[in-house]
């Protein structure tokens, strides 16, 4: 239910957001504006509303007050992320880096204008998948606290086999190649992908919702981290080991014949699994052992990167727990490969 169903904030609120970025109420702004918005998330909410040609659009309204409460948190998160960098062995996961990279990402999603930045550029990166689309931003209505774009009519992600009759294996793959394209070819990344914001189209199209959250890898986190899953996707142990200790901030891994064959060992458990056999924080927690055992430390710029992957890890496996994501992975890889980007 958090996922859109958090409670609605006061009309006053839009109205004072719209006047003081716009200088008029949305009521002369719009040919019709629903009061009662159709969802309500923890940054914002999304109104209902059509335009002078009769466009429906959807309006999202950030939260008033949000920015003081989101800097309070973070104030708080640090603090206990410090507390627990004092611990030798967790310091090794990179609380306060991991909170650091967090809070920034955190801050550029309650800027909407961000956001619709964010829209453009996945549009772009996306714009020769003919199944997956973004919502269309009408530019003259956007603001920091205000964003307008084409009302998308469709179906949850998880819903949409049930109610639309749509492919789930489909949609599953669809998802899956999506996440690939924006960690591994274009190292920019919706991190944010829960089922809420994932809506199939009358079109069968997947459309992705709520861009604010994202996190970019420069070209070489995104070329090692690329290289990293590749070599898991394949099976070889052996050079996913020795990119994960060359990428890492710490010192050079004391004992490397160890800790090559605990990385060996456990690209073995997991290969060929199909998504139903795999619990994704099982799989986590296994590879940050290894990493704190022989003292890795993970890099935090792969830290949202991380939750994006075993979010859609989850979705995938509801729509298709038969479904092998290392074998369905092999092809990309391959494809990056022949085109020099890996």
């Amino acid at each position: 239910r958090l996922q859109d169903d958090v409670g609605a904030f006061a009309w006053r609120h839009v109205e004072r957001a719209f006047r003081e970025d716009f200088g008029k109420g949305p009521d002369e702004l719009f040919a019709r504006f629903d009061r009662t918005p159709v969802a309500s998330a923890s940054v914002a909410q999304v109104h209902k509303a059509a335009l002078a040609d009769g466009t429906a659009v959807a309006v999202k309204v950030r939260r008033p007050g949000l920015p003081e409460l989101v800097a309070f948190d973070l104030t708080v998160m640090r603090l206990v992320a410090r507390v627990i960098a004092l611990i030798p062995s967790a310091r090794l996961l990179a609380p306060v880096e991991s909170v650091d990279e967090f809070g920034r990402a955190i801050r550029a999603q309650i800027d909407l204008s961000i956001e619709a930045g964010n829209n453009a550029r996945f549009a772009k990166n996306f714009a020769s998948d003919p199944d997956v689309a973004f919502p269309r931003l009408h530019l003259a209505l956007c603001s920091p606290r205000v964003l307008t774009m084409d009302f998308v009519t469709g179906a949850k992600v998880l819903d949409a086999p049930r109610a639309q009759g749509a492919d789930a294996t489909r949609l599953a793959k669809i998802g899956f190649r999506t996440l690939l394209q924006m960690v591994f070819a274009d190292g920019f990344v919706h991190a944010d992908l829960h089922p809420g914001n994932i809506l199939v189209d009358r079109d069968a199209k997947v459309v992705l919702l709520d861009l604010g959250l994202t996190a970019e890898l420069d070209e070489r986190a995104r070329r090692a981290f690329a290289m990293s899953f590749a070599s898991w996707a394949a099976g070889d142990g052996k050079t996913m080991a020795k990119l994960m200790a060359e990428f890492s901030p710490s010192a050079k891994v004391r004992d490397y014949a160890a800790y090559e064959a605990d990385v060996i060992a456990f690209v073995g458990r997991y290969l060929g699994k199909a998504l139903g056999e795999v619990q994704v924080s099982t799989v986590a927690l296994d590879m940050m052992n290894i990493l704190r055992t022989h003292r890795v430390r993970v890099n935090a710029t792969y830290t949202m990167c991380n939750v994006a992957i075993a979010v859609t890890e989850g979705i995938g496996k509801q729509l298709d727990p038969d479904l092998d994501l290392m074998r369905e992975a092999l092809p990309f890889f391959a494809t990056l490969k022949a085109a020099g980007r890996l």
